[in-house]
């Protein structure tokens, strides 16, 4: 972009914030894969009780968590989509305003 705009967007940072967005949301995916396999050590009677309750609270909010995460995976492609489309059109613009001079 020109030195003088207002406005500066770093695509590339957009761009790894997407894919650890994405990488945050898949391990919070693959959470819920270890619950059966730490059951064994939970002992059991009141503890097992208190971390199955535990384990699940956690599914609630490690689901309105991902909810989340893809959301605002959902909102920076979009930004991404949306400067690099404008600034591609941007440059097509200035390509043909300099062809007709």
């Amino acid at each position: 972009m020109a030195k003088d705009s207002d406005l500066v967007v770093n695509v590339d940072l957009l761009v790894e914030s997407e894919t650890r967005l994405k990488s945050i949301k898949k391990e919070l995916e693959n959470l819920d894969n270890r619950k059966d396999d730490m059951q064994p050590y939970w002992g059991s009677g009141q503890i097992a009780d208190v971390m199955s309750e535990f384990v699940d609270n956690w599914d609630d909010y490690r689901d309105k968590m991902m909810e989340t995460v893809d959301t605002v995976g959902k909102l920076v492609k979009s930004t991404i989509d949306g400067f690099t489309g404008l600034d591609a059109e941007l440059a097509k613009e200035l390509r043909k305003a300099r062809k007709k001079k």
